[in-house]
């Protein structure tokens, strides 16, 4: 049964009002209880939150004034609908209680018609909210179980022989739990291996199902072109061709990809990028920020992809990151260039979190406004293999 809540510290009132709430409602409608003290309150409501529906609270109360006990009420549960009964003009504590989400006033004295219409009201909007609040909890849960399990699913591609020199930061956007950012590491031959660091554009579910065909569709074309192991642009190309034709009848959809070969016994590095942040190489603690001049992926099944090569050595460190880092949408606000690449000669550290701390740290806010991922490998020397 729905309960109501009434508070005041004059007896006469909480009786009187509740006895017109029963004759109006009957006993079988709602249950109604009453208290004479504040201070009792809210360990009741605590202890009913799953039935009480609507507190009605006097103003003027020696314990604890009306006001203050209804913003308690509504920190503890928002849910609870809460009415302030006054028979005084005290416009400092109306106005605090109006700031805490007050559902309404009702004056001494009152009228029938006027409690029997706002508890109406707040039983609709208790029940609205409610239903909201469960279905937004459930949601909330099918997302985090959808972002755990893409989790897994990438994590399952990293390599034994890299496990201790590299490291993954996979962080899609709080809101959704899920993402558009992907990534997989190929074990080409001993010491050679692909890299892979995607985005697909947009937030939740939808991006999060797109890059889980991606890295299906990446699996198909390294399990048959063996060139594209080897060739970052040989396989953004293919990936393109492929891509193109699973979303031409969604036009919005587009992805952004780093694709990196690393071949530590040939000491090389080609790479290939296409829409997300250049690829740091950081020898000596000094950063080089490269890029390829790549379309995204998506725009059009004719776009030619290039690489770049540059020379490799133990110690390096790669570094692959998508947009999430060097972007804010909300303040339209972009991690320029010069200012990528101060913050990467300042690293003392090279782990994946550190790393996009450091991000999060120069980003308005200090919050990521979208999927934040950042691969981070350290080339091992024989004395590590």
């Amino acid at each position: 049964m729905r309960e109501i809540v009434i508070v005041d510290d004059e007896q006469g009132i909480t009786t009187a009002l509740a006895r017109e709430i029963r004759l109006e409602f009957g006993d079988e409608v709602y249950k109604v209880s009453t208290f004479n003290n504040p201070l009792e309150v809210l360990p009741y409501l605590e202890e009913h939150r799953d039935r009480v529906f609507l507190t009605i609270s006097d103003l003027r109360m020696p314990q604890m004034n009306g006001s203050e006990l209804l913003e308690r009420i509504r920190m503890q549960n928002p849910l609870i609908q809460t009415i302030l009964l006054t028979a005084y003009t005290d416009m400092e504590n109306i106005q605090r209680a109006i700031s805490s989400n007050l559902q309404s006033l009702l004056m001494k004295p009152w009228k029938q018609e006027s409690v029997v219409e706002e508890i109406k009201k707040a039983e609709r909007l208790w029940v609205s909210n409610t239903e909201y609040t469960s279905l937004k909890s459930r949601l909330n849960r099918e997302l985090r179980s959808a972002g755990e399990f893409q989790a897994r699913l990438f994590s399952k591609g990293i390599p034994m022989d890299l496990a201790n020199h590299i490291s993954i930061a996979f962080t899609p956007l709080d809101e959704f739990h899920c993402g558009g950012d992907f990534y997989d590491i190929y074990t080409v031959e001993k010491n050679k291996y692909l890299i892979i660091c995607g985005d697909v554009i947009g937030h939740g579910p939808k991006p999060a199902i797109i890059s889980g065909i991606l890295k299906t569709a990446l699996e198909t074309i390294t399990e048959t072109q063996a060139e594209a192991l080897r060739d970052p642009a040989t396989l953004l190309s293919e990936l393109n061709v492929r891509f193109c034709r699973l979303v031409s009848g969604s036009p919005e959809v587009l992805a952004a990809m780093s694709a990196v070969y690393v071949d530590i016994a040939g000491q090389t590095l080609s790479i290939a990028t296409a829409g997300l942040p250049p690829v740091i190489h950081i020898r000596n603690g000094k950063p080089e920020l490269i890029s390829t001049p790549n379309p995204v992926l998506g725009v059009m099944s004719e776009a030619t992809y290039y690489r770049t090569e540059r020379a490799l050595l133990p110690g390096d460190v790669i570094i692959l990151v998508t947009d999430g880092l060097t972007e804010s949408e909300g303040a339209q606000f972009n991690v320029s260039l010069e200012a990528m690449y101060t913050l990467a000669s300042g690293w003392h550290s090279y782990d994946a979190l550190a790393i996009q701390d450091s991000f999060k740290h120069i980003l308005p806010g200090k919050t990521f406004s979208d999927d934040a991922t950042v691969i981070s490998l350290k080339i091992p020397g024989k004395a590590d293999e």
